[in-house]
């Protein structure tokens, strides 16, 4: 991401004067500068290096960097009368939320919800950048019913952001709230000194295109994680989760993780209410050269009656040293991973769900693999192979032994497509049927894994050098050499049928 740093804005100098003694309240001077850079099409706004500054809220919008000097910092704010939020092309005072929780009936009803974050960005803002080798410390907490409790950083639907550098301390909400956003990236990230219970580090809600790199952190509760979320009751005016875009395109790199209760690194999955599961699934995400002191997943709702959790397609683990992980993790179903061992059984065969559990290698065009639901039924597609190898499948872990058989109806343009089965690791194929009907035919793939492990199995470009393919009704069953019938597993029962 490319900031504008043309203008320089001190808060120091005039015409801001921000005293940095850590008494004097600092927010009009310090949100002065950074409406200034705005206003002058972007700029970076200089905190000077050594001093305090106790702000409460302040807002960063498009273009604008906030750059901490070494040794700079921002001090919360614990007088109530400093809280402003936005409104319409200003701001206007509110009265924060004290406490921990702001409702009985709510679960995990955390203040910090309602208040506004401590930096903020307005719905929509782009190409903002917090940086520097400074700190952001937030109040004391002398007695827990009153204290405000804010989360340092927040923000939703914002896009092209970078946090890097910064040191985050005396916290005691979450860290880091990037809700329904993309692209971007937090980077030597120090979180440390959480003073309360529930003090996790950076929660990525329904976001796409985001790198977590190079951060160390000890927080009280989860240290990173990946949140899929549908109608959260603890929305409030800064932010929502009614209207959710899938956890994809997420890399988790460099980082060292600790969480002195909870997990290091981890997904919570609480989508499962969204009608449309392709909008809260969490799907490509690489996590790599990192330690986890602790791994696992959130699979309970406790928000929804409805049992089950959003799907999970693409997660790549390696090089990583995680010294614990939770059982959560393991009764997870996902499909094609890396690592760890994929889900058991393949999932939406008919394409109902849209991609879900679907996996694509795409061949440079953006069209040449998907789902195509327009139509009456639902269908996976490989198209424009003229451009490349393309594929559409789901990663099973199959054990060694049983024969299976792998059936699906398929139509082609007239060119030889095919089935498919390889290995998740080394890409060796087991098995292929090939096929070049142009009119919907089931189709049926026996075949026997040598061994034990994950494997994909879906349709491929084979030899065609043109044209498409389509898939539907795919079902992947154990067959029985004895009297020819096909068992096909789901997580809650067992289908027999005989050809």
């Amino acid at each position: 991401m490319s900031m504008n740093k043309i203008f320089d804005f001190r808060v120091t100098n005039a015409p801001y004067f921000a005293k940095g003694d850590g008494k004097t309240d600092d927010r009009q001077a310090i949100q002065q500068a950074l409406d200034d850079a705005f206003k002058n099409g972007g700029g970076r706004v200089i905190l000077t290096a050594g001093k305090t500054f106790l702000t409460a809220g302040l807002v960063i919008k498009s273009g604008v960097e906030l750059f901490f000097e070494d040794g700079a910092t921002l001090l919360q704010s614990g007088d109530p009368s400093h809280y402003v939020k936005p409104a319409g092309e200003g701001y206007e005072p509110y009265t924060p939320m004290f406490g921990h929780n702001f409702s009985p009936e709510i679960k995990w009803s955390h203040c910090w919800y309602k208040n506004y974050p401590l930096i903020f960005a307005p719905e929509g803002s782009r190409g903002f950048a917090v940086r520097g080798s400074g700190t952001i410390r937030m109040m004391e907490v002398t007695d827990p019913e009153k204290i405000i409790k804010i989360c340092p950083v927040g923000f939703y639907k914002c896009s092209d952001f970078e946090i890097c550098d910064i040191h985050i301390t005396n916290y005691h909400s979450y860290a880091i709230m990037p809700f329904t956003c993309e692209n971007g990236l937090f980077r030597n990230i120090k979180i440390t000194d959480w003073s309360y219970g529930n003090g996790d580090g950076i929660c990525m809600m329904n976001c796409r295109n985001m790198r977590v790199t190079g951060c160390d952190m000890y927080t009280g509760d989860d240290s990173v994680y990946i949140f899929s979320s549908y109608r959260d009751p603890r929305g409030s005016v800064w932010w929502n989760s009614n209207d959710p875009q899938p956890s994809e395109n997420i890399e988790i790199d460099n980082n060292h993780l600790r969480s002195n209760h909870c997990k290091a690194f981890g997904m919570i999955l609480w989508g499962i209410d969204c009608p449309d599961l392709e909008k809260v699934e969490v799907r490509n995400v690489y996590v790599h050269d990192n330690y986890f002191e602790t791994m696992g997943n959130w699979l309970w709702n406790p928000y929804s009656d409805r049992g089950g959790y959003p799907p999970v397609t693409g997660v790549r683990f390696e090089n990583n040293r995680i010294d614990g992980i939770e059982s959560n993790f393991f009764e997870t179903q996902i499909s094609d991973m890396t690592g760890f061992r994929s889900m058991a059984h393949l999932q939406n065969g008919g394409f109902e769900q849209g991609r879900c559990f679907w996996a694509m290698r795409k061949n440079g065009d953006e069209n040449s693999a998907g789902v195509n639901r327009n139509g009456e039924e639902p269908y996976g597609f490989i198209d424009l192979p003229e451009k490349g190898d393309a594929a559409l499948y789901q990663g099973i872990y199959l054990k060694a032994g049983r024969p299976k058989l792998f059936k699906a109806d398929v139509r082609s343009s007239g060119d030889a497509c095919r089935l498919f089965v390889r290995s998740s690791d080394t890409g060796e194929l087991i098995a292929s049927l090939d096929f070049s009907n142009t009119s919907w035919e089931e189709k049926l793939l026996p075949f026997t894994v040598p061994e034990d492990g994950n494997y994909r199995i879906g349709i491929e470009r084979g030899d065609a050098s043109k044209g498409f393919a389509h898939i539907k009704a795919a079902v992947l069953g154990t067959q029985d050499e004895a009297d020819g019938s096909v068992s096909v597993e789901f997580d809650r029962g067992k289908m027999i049928f005989k050809y």
